[in-house]
């Protein structure tokens, strides 16, 4: 399957499960495409998060091609997200899916590698080999952002289409993905006591 083909099937997927076209500009990110959603979750904090998957079909890969097009869709995202700044009861996921044939040992290298902390921003690139059915993401479970870690991997696996794919939080402990679980009614408790405080005071 050619990287174009394997991109226009992923996009068909990620459209039928309610995500939007977004324009992206040619001159920031060449050949790149894009689709976007918001979601609200009570489970987020009551936060909004806004999610783009960038596609960018290339015919070689290095790791400083990796890192140059995660930060160049990163600043684009930001930039388009609309509403509230980045960081006020709202974040943004970006996706940044690297589509090659030919991606060398340090791109793999940096697309297994953990990604950087950006305020308000996540950002979790993917490096897939649509020939030999490759995929190279962070895997492992990540303490900021940990609210949104599940819903991440399952933006990723409708990407790739492979429930057993190794994406994010599929590696390792998830030690901290229970913790939250387990202290998110008790800060949930807290939230609706304070506002009652406020309220009848």
């Amino acid at each position: 399957m050619t990287s174009d083909a394997w991109t226009d099937a992923a996009l068909a997927r990620l459209h039928a499960a309610g995500y939007k076209a977004v324009e992206v500009d040619q001159s920031v990110l060449p050949g790149a495409r894009a689709v976007r959603r918001s979601d609200f979750r009570l489970t987020w904090f009551l936060t909004r998060l806004h999610t783009f998957v960038v596609f960018f079909a290339v015919d070689h890969a290095s790791g400083q091609d990796l890192a140059a097009i995660t930060d160049l869709a990163a600043q684009w995202a930001k930039r388009v997200k609309g509403g509230w700044p980045v960081g006020f009861q709202n974040s943004v996921a970006v996706i940044p899916v690297i589509v090659c044939g030919d991606a060398n040992e340090p791109a793999r290298i940096s697309a297994l590698a953990k990604p950087r902390k950006r305020f308000g921003m996540m950002t979790f690139p993917m490096l897939v080999d649509p020939v030999r059915l490759f995929v190279a993401t962070y895997s492992r479970t990540v303490a900021w952002g940990i609210a949104y870690i599940d819903f991440v991997a399952e933006q990723q696996r409708l990407v790739v289409n492979a429930q057993d794919a190794p994406v994010l939080g599929t590696q390792g402990g998830r030690g901290l993905v229970w913790l939250y679980r387990l202290i998110l009614p008790v800060l949930g408790l807290l939230v609706v006591a304070g506002v009652l405080a406020y309220a009848l005071a």
